[in-house]
């Protein structure tokens, strides 16, 4: 067999891998539950596979052209064996860091307050961060080895108030209109200790879109933000 046989072999071997990873760990988010990613996540999902991909149809194509073997099909399988390596311990999720420091909440943003003056972060899923060609590089690569892929929760913010038993009022002001909504009062929030009021529960992105639209479909709700309740 050629040399430039086993490479070819190789490198489609390693691909192989790499087709084998993403059915096997990130066709059920990136597929089946795109509706649920941001447009980041989507960004870092395609960042990663551009820039991972040739490295590890190199690497098959590497170990196939070392070998003494002649059977293809033996060099297809080593070819695989070694990017394998790598996909197979990619897989899963890590975590994401700011999990476990979400903001402790209880129902609305007070109407006519800045949701960012009020010290909550506030989120547009469906758009795509600015980040350096290195970040971006960087959450590429997380992404592939599993982290920050699993989809994020949201809180369905519609005001914000100093007062907690006007924050209080609102709410039971939604739940007379729309019981469903089930506003409730989350805690104070740093620096500028507003009460949130919320509605719902936290909530995958689908989840969390559909509850927005059903809170701005009111007389009472002005505005509704996301957030993913991670403090900063």
């Amino acid at each position: 067999m050629k040399r430039l046989e086993k490479v070819v072999l190789g490198g489609l071997g390693g691909l192989s891998a790499v087709l084998v990873k993403f059915l096997g760990q990130d066709y059920g988010t990136v597929v089946s539950n795109a509706s649920n990613l941001t447009a980041d996540q989507m960004v870092n999902y395609q960042v990663a596979y551009a820039l991972l991909t040739p490295i590890l149809m190199f690497l098959g194509a590497f170990f196939a052209w070392i070998t003494d073997e002649t059977n293809r099909m033996k060099v297809v399988a080593l070819a695989i064996a070694a990017p394998a390596m790598v996909t197979t311990w990619s897989g899963g999720q890590k975590g994401d860091l700011q999990a476990s420091l979400l903001l402790p909440v209880s129902s609305a943003y007070a109407q006519g307050v800045n949701p960012a003056k009020a010290g909550i972060p506030v989120e547009k899923p469906g758009t795509v961060t600015e980040q350096s060609t290195l970040g971006r590089i960087q959450s590429g690569i997380g992404v592939f080895f599993g982290y920050g892929k699993e989809p994020k929760k949201y809180w369905v913010i519609v005001g914000s108030f100093k007062d907690r038993s006007k924050a209080q009022q609102f709410a039971d002001k939604i739940n007379a209109e729309d019981a469903m909504l089930n506003a409730w009062i989350g805690v104070k929030v740093p620096p500028n200790n507003y009460y949130p009021v919320i509605v719902g529960t936290y909530s995958y992105l689908s989840e969390a879109k559909e509850l927005q639209k059903r809170a701005l479909a009111t007389q009472s709700i002005k505005d509704a933000y996301l957030s993913s309740g991670a403090q900063r």
